[in-house]
């Protein structure tokens, strides 16, 4: 079923062997969808050669972090797609509502399972749920990482620098990985009695979540998220290498919220990209900079950029690095200019409810806040300029980047993400950058203004759409 790489996906998690029992389960957490999915596959390939049935389990939690209703409601629409998807194919598939790792053992050992497959996360989170299953389990546990295109201890073995030197190891072997994936298995075997999902308990659950108010113009699940790519390949990433940077032109993707819940993946996102050109991240270690008009090439280049190497950066960073929600997670320059600044004098103090309510006197900072609470997302080139404005208004950087944290994770449809945090860390402590020339507040943190955004596009405008 694989190529002969593909055991490099493939993380073991405890040294047991295949045990006799009555299934194999895949707890699908991070990639919800059936097709692209490594991790099920890898399941499918173990109950194949046990000829036992394929079971895939979602555990829905009461409560995570700061997500809001309508993430879970988003959520839980595609999975619902998943479950057709899966059935149509003979393969089982139920939910669990355990909010701790020993009800979800219970749950899992219930099914009397052969082989436990997890997907991968870099987050806290998961990974101690994984290694408490792991090291409790009576049979074999694994993770696949089918959410990066390299896996994430192939692509290095550390805690990358900046984006320059993961990108060289992106070079050096993404040709190898840029292939189609193995296509999922009608199963033969059927679990008797079959198992059902409780969606009902699941609505009581999402009820029972804080809503946070935004309208999400998203339709869920992965036709769906595959309609959306070949639209915006067709009718806007020609324009992308010169749009993206303008909050007032829809020239960005739109991939994030698929990306995130994993109704995409991000390899089926670059194999459509590519499908007539050669990215540059294979013919060249680095982008070249744009001479005149960018190209159709210069735009696919540059979303296969921020596809995978920035995104697959901050999954590198948040695997090595567990500080990746706090100021002790940034590099020691970083923490050392911070600190020498924290005392400085601060024009403007807001709080998280001003904050939250877009209530500051700067409108492009009004605007952004405004975008990510009225529709689940702001535009990307607003998102530095917004958690550098949080650290210059609050009182110390570390509840800088609580507030940006709670923020993004609260109201944007892909928060509680790898790429949320990072992106959080790098504007308010320097994360993958490099030291600047000093200024109050920020020490040798890169600044940004309100004059430098007026440089790049009409903000007055951009304040007008979302203030008004």
């Amino acid at each position: 079923m694989y190529n002969n790489h593909m055991d490099s996906r493939i993380k073991k998690l405890n040294n047991l062997p295949l045990t006799a029992g009555k299934c194999v389960i895949y707890v699908m957490s991070r990639d919800q969808r059936a097709h692209d999915n490594h991790a099920l596959l890898r399941a499918q390939q173990l109950a194949i050669e046990s000829s036992l049935p394929l079971v895939v389990v979602f555990n829905v939690l009461s409560k995570s972090g700061d997500r809001a209703r309508e993430h879970y409601q988003f959520m839980i629409a595609g999975l619902r797609l998943v479950e057709s998807d899966l059935r149509a194919h003979d393969i089982e598939f139920t939910l669990f509502f355990e909010d701790h790792a020993v009800g979800l053992l219970e749950q899992l050992n219930k099914l009397q399972p052969v082989a436990i497959v997890f997907d991968f996360s870099p987050l806290k989170g998961p990974i101690n749920t994984k290694n408490y299953i792991a090291d409790n389990a009576d049979c074999s546990v694994e993770e696949v990482d089918t959410h990066n295109i390299i896996p994430i201890w192939t692509a290095s073995e550390h805690e990358e620098f900046a984006a320059h030197t993961f990108r060289r190891k992106v070079h050096l072997q993404l040709i190898n990985w840029l292939e189609e994936p193995p296509k999922l298995l009608k199963h033969s075997i059927a679990l008797k009695p079959s198992l059902k999902a409780d969606w009902g308990r699941a609505a009581k659950i999402v009820q029972k979540i804080d809503t946070n108010g935004t309208i999400i113009n998203y339709e869920a699940g992965s036709e769906a998220a595959l309609a959306h790519l070949k639209e915006f390949i067709k009718t806007r990433l020609a324009g992308y290498a010169g749009d993206r940077n303008n909050p007032n032109i829809d020239g960005l993707s739109g991939l994030s919220p698929y990306l995130h819940y994993g109704q995409i993946s991000s390899l089926r996102a670059a194999l459509e990209l590519t499908q007539h050109h050669t990215p540059l991240l294979i013919k060249e270690p680095r982008l070249a900079k744009y001479e005149g008009q960018p190209t159709l090439g210069d735009s696919i280049d540059a979303l296969l950029e921020e596809l995978i190497v920035r995104k697959e950066l901050a999954d590198n960073y948040c695997y090595y690095n567990s500080n990746y929600k706090k100021l002790a997670g940034a590099k020691d320059w970083a923490k050392k200019t911070l600190a020498e600044h924290e005392h400085d004098e601060r024009e403007y103090l807001y709080s998280l409810k001003e904050l939250e309510n877009f209530n500051t006197h700067d409108g492009a900072w009004n605007a952004a806040q405004s975008q990510l609470a009225k529709t689940g997302k702001m535009h990307g080139y607003m998102r530095m300029y917004w958690a550098k404005k949080i650290l210059e208004w609050s009182e110390s950087p570390s509840q800088a980047i609580g507030y940006a944290n709670y923020l993004n994770d609260h109201y944007s449809i892909d928060g509680g993400d790898p790429n949320g945090y990072v992106g959080v860390l790098w504007s308010i402590a320097g994360l993958h950058d490099r030291a600047w020339f000093s200024r109050p507040v920020f020490g040798k943190i890169r600044y940004m203004n309100y004059n430098g955004l007026k440089n790049r596009f009409d903000v007055e405008e951009y304040i007008k759409k979302w203030l008004d």
